[in-house]
């Protein structure tokens, strides 16, 4: 994404509630939007802090964690926001993306490298369906991750992920300014979640989904157990790593899963030392 700032340009977004917009009642999206956090790596300039900030209030969203920002506190993070000052006061700091995605329940990566990821792919338009239906479930908290503005998110971090979100543009430019990018991701899901659920039953709201803290767990644990068993050899062990973190990713593990996936692989290694 660009590092350079956007002008501000006066326009409105349709709010949920509004003609054309939710369909139920405006309470229950601000609870949907409540759970959504929407996470800066790094970001450069406090103006583009701003502009997020603004984009947030024009879409409903109020949760806004930052990490390691170069600008923050600063006049033009405060200029840019446009009224929206109430989002950067409350913003929480964090010092790396473990720390800011911690307690969250699913981590959505934005980045223009959507070929060749292990993670599903959607559209701004696809992550809202998809998110409509994850946010119905009960204490589920998400994360929207987006990269630093010169050079996106990293590969490790990408792959810390449950989701990828790719923003498609036309024409030799594919880049977008960090503003315009949380906007038009924000503005879709805030049209997804007006939408009725549909659903007359979701046994996946029964169980409080797994952390990324609980999910980091497992990983390791599967890791030093895959490794002493022999399975993970060591040039072969980030690559294989990679791709099991995608499986589990994918299958969208609940609390009760992780420990008992945790119990086996204590077991494996307690039969294998048994004589």
């Amino acid at each position: 994404m660009q590092a350079t700032l956007a002008p501000i340009i006066e326009f409105q977004v349709p709010a949920p509630g509004g003609k054309g917009g939710c369909k139920v009642r405006e309470s229950e999206c601000q609870a949907l939007s409540s759970r959504l956090v929407v996470i800066l790596d790094r970001p450069a300039h406090a103006g583009n802090i701003g502009a997020v900030a603004r984009a947030m209030g024009n879409t409903g969203f109020s949760r806004l964690r930052l990490v390691e920002p170069r600008q923050f506190p600063h006049p033009d993070a405060d200029a840019y926001a446009v009224g929206c000052a109430g989002i950067l006061e409350q913003a929480e700091l964090h010092p790396d993306i473990p720390s800011a995605i911690g307690d969250l329940h699913l981590v959505v990566a934005t980045t223009n490298r959507h070929r060749g990821q292990r993670q599903l792919v959607l559209t701004p338009e696809g992550l809202g369906e998809r998110l409509r239906e994850t946010l119905a479930r009960p204490d589920m908290q998400v994360g929207i991750l987006f990269g630093t503005e010169r050079t996106g998110l990293l590969s490790e971090d990408v792959e810390r992920a449950g989701l990828i979100c790719h923003i498609p543009t036309r024409g030799e430019q594919g880049s977008l300014n960090l503003g315009q990018a949380v906007l038009i991701v924000l503005y879709a899901l805030m049209q997804a979640l007006g939408k009725e659920d549909g659903m007359a039953h979701d046994p996946f709201r029964e169980d409080p989904p797994a952390t990324a803290d609980a999910m980091e767990r497992l990983f390791t644990h599967l890791e030093e157990t895959l490794t002493t068993i022999g399975f993970l050899k060591p040039g072969q062990k980030r690559h294989m790593m990679g791709s099991i973190r995608a499986i589990f990713q994918r299958a969208g593990l609940d609390r009760r899963e992780v420990a008992i996936l945790r119990g086996i692989l204590h077991e494996v290694i307690a039969f294998r030392d048994r004589p």
